[in-house]
């Protein structure tokens, strides 16, 4: 028994050494700050008074009439949804088109890959100076081509700016989203698309019955990422837009910022980022169902 208690003893220690600090940063960088946001959302608190006023649950029902929130909450869905279609589909089809190319390979897929090791600042910058109304590429080519009335200003233009958005998303990461297809692609045996040259398959047959099956679990994978990543637009909203025109291109992620840094509502600005967690966690824990029901299924 004593030697039992010895060995748990050591097991508990050796456990608390070599986790111990990880949990440790864990909580403080993230539990607590979570428990403190829940706690800041039921206050008036400004980021800078010493003493926030418990006010309970008035930042819930102020949320639930804001239209400025409403209008965050439908131009991220938006996006999100125009983000994981294009990245999901479409950096599919640019991926087998890729895997057949038979020269300049590497250079070829380099060049789609190079955007997504910029920054975000910079992406964002290089499009900004791109739609420039005065100094733009765009307007300076169409001006030289003698088209002075097509030019504009084609970040604020309010039918134009989801659509800049979105392409500024889409350049910069399509390769990153490609190249986990490719990776995905290069293990499929030779001998499947051998067997499928004696049959006499065409690439369409070879898509539809070789590669789409295969690449479902990195089909799986790129929903949930491209997802993830439309919902956490923000830099590129800061550097561009800075929501506007009006609060037109305002994510759910820029209004909490906005909320919180530019017009001091702190307390609000926790009872949105609460709100927004719940929201996610219910639909993380949604699509972790219905994903692990269709791995007992297969």
């Amino acid at each position: 028994m004593a030697r039992a208690r010895t060995f748990r003893r050591g097991n508990w220690l050796a456990s608390l050494i070599l986790c111990g600090p990880a949990v440790a940063i864990y909580g403080t960088f993230v539990v607590l700050p979570a428990v403190l946001g829940f706690a800041y959302s039921l206050t008036d608190w400004t980021g800078w008074t010493d003493e926030p006023n418990f006010v309970g649950l008035e930042n819930f029902r102020e949320l639930a009439g804001d239209e400025r929130f409403a209008s965050a909450v439908r131009f991220t869905l938006a996006e999100t949804a125009m983000i994981v279609l294009f990245f999901t589909f479409g950096s599919l089809a640019l991926a087998v088109l890729l895997d057949r190319l038979r020269s300049a390979k590497g250079l070829i897929r380099g060049l789609f890959f190079y955007p997504y090791i910029l920054s975000i600042l910079v992406v964002a910058l290089l499009f900004k100076y791109l739609c420039n109304y005065n100094h733009g590429a765009i307007n300076l080519l169409l001006r030289s081509a003698g088209l002075d009335a097509w030019a504009q200003d084609w970040m604020m233009d309010p039918r134009l700016v989801g659509t800049f958005i979105f392409v500024l998303v889409a350049w910069s990461a399509l390769g990153f989203f490609t190249t986990l297809y490719l990776a995905n692609l290069q293990t499929i045996p030779v001998e499947l698309y051998e067997a499928a040259g004696l049959d006499g398959a065409g690439p369409v047959s070879v898509f539809a019955r070789i590669q789409l099956p295969l690449l479902m679990p990195t089909v799986t994978t790129n929903l949930v990422l491209a997802t993830i990543f439309g919902i956490n637009l923000f830099g590129q909203i800061v550097v561009t837009t800075e929501g506007g025109p009006g609060y037109r291109t305002a994510t759910v992620g820029y209004y909490i910022y906005w909320l919180g840094v530019k017009n001091n509502r702190q307390g609000y600005a926790s009872a949105v980022s609460f709100a927004v967690f719940i929201t996610l966690a219910a639909v993380a824990i949604l699509q972790w169902t219905l994903l692990r029901r269709r791995q007992v299924e297969l």
